[in-house]
């Protein structure tokens, strides 16, 4: 899915409006990415406490994880770190919420909700995953088998690697057409010196914690140079093929919800000064 360059959106500037659909007045949504070709987009949804609504389906997939607060759909209780993935036309519900809640949400295709006791005719069922609690998912490390170009080497072994600190939790993967929705984590403290770019879209939700990102740049247009970008909880990050971004640090530790049009594919390069610029948010910045 094609993106725009959002180099840290305040997710809370974007204004609240009525999700499309055949929803009970008050759930109301921000957006925060559309995709012109397909359609889709990302969106953070927001229901006040005691709203329900009856069964129904979607016009297109949804990944949902929730941000705060709960969701109850069918018999499934989702509460803060809960993800659920619904395949376009699969009937879920009925949805309640008891305390409120706020939900990411990425859909592939124009938005709607149509009431229906009934899945629409040749949805694939078989792929609905109703609620994943995210914290039984094992950490992994993402960068050990994925690093195909870096200028960053291991002073042990003089090989090319990736800076320890990362860690993932891979939520769906999906080969055709490939994406990839996860958990990311990055360790207080923890630098990666160079600069990255991936030949795929990249979106990123800040859940909790900061991020400083030395340059961010369009490799074919570098007079849009931005540097110095800091950014925390509930910001958005989007980027298309050919963004360079980096050094990033993290003064507290970071926590994002990533999706890629992809598997994870990164091209490194070194930026000399990548000391002077981490130490420097280093020496602002406070627990």
């Amino acid at each position: 899915m094609p993106v725009s360059r959002e180099d840290g959106l305040d997710v809370s500037t974007k204004p609240l409006e009525p999700l499309n659909g055949d929803f009970e007045a008050r759930i109301q949504q921000r957006t925060i990415s559309l995709n012109s070709d397909s359609g889709g987009g990302h969106m953070v949804v927001e229901i006040p406490p005691g709203w329900t609504n009856p069964r129904g389906y979607c016009s297109a997939t949804q990944d949902i994880y929730i941000l705060e607060g709960d969701l109850t759909h069918g018999n499934e209780k989702m509460i803060s770190g809960c993800y659920s993935f619904i395949p376009k036309g699969v009937a879920y519900g009925p949805i309640s919420s008891e305390k409120g809640c706020r939900a990411l949400v990425f859909y592939g295709a124009p938005y709607d909700f149509i009431r229906s006791e009934d899945h629409e005719d040749g949805a694939d069922t078989e792929r609905y995953r109703a609620n994943q609690k995210t914290w039984d998912i094992p950490w992994e490390d993402p960068m050990k088998e994925m690093v195909e170009k870096t200028t960053f080497m291991d002073e042990e072994t003089g090989k090319p690697t990736r800076p320890a600190g990362v860690l993932v939790k891979v939520l769906r993967w999906d080969k055709d057409p490939e994406e990839q929705i996860a958990l990311v984590s990055q360790a207080p403290g923890c630098i990666d010196p160079g600069t990255e770019v991936h030949p795929h879209n990249e979106c990123l939700y800040l859940i909790s914690g900061d991020c400083y990102i030395g340059y961010t740049y369009d490799t074919k247009n570098k007079a849009d140079k931005k540097t110095d970008t800091v950014i925390t909880k509930d910001h958005y990050l989007s980027r298309p093929p050919g963004i360079y971004h980096g050094p990033v640090t993290t003064h507290s530790g970071v926590y994002w919800i990533t999706y890629m049009s992809d598997g994870y594919h990164g091209i490194f390069k070194d930026v000399p000064e990548w000391r002077d610029m981490t130490e420097s948010y280093f020496e602002r910045a406070s627990y």
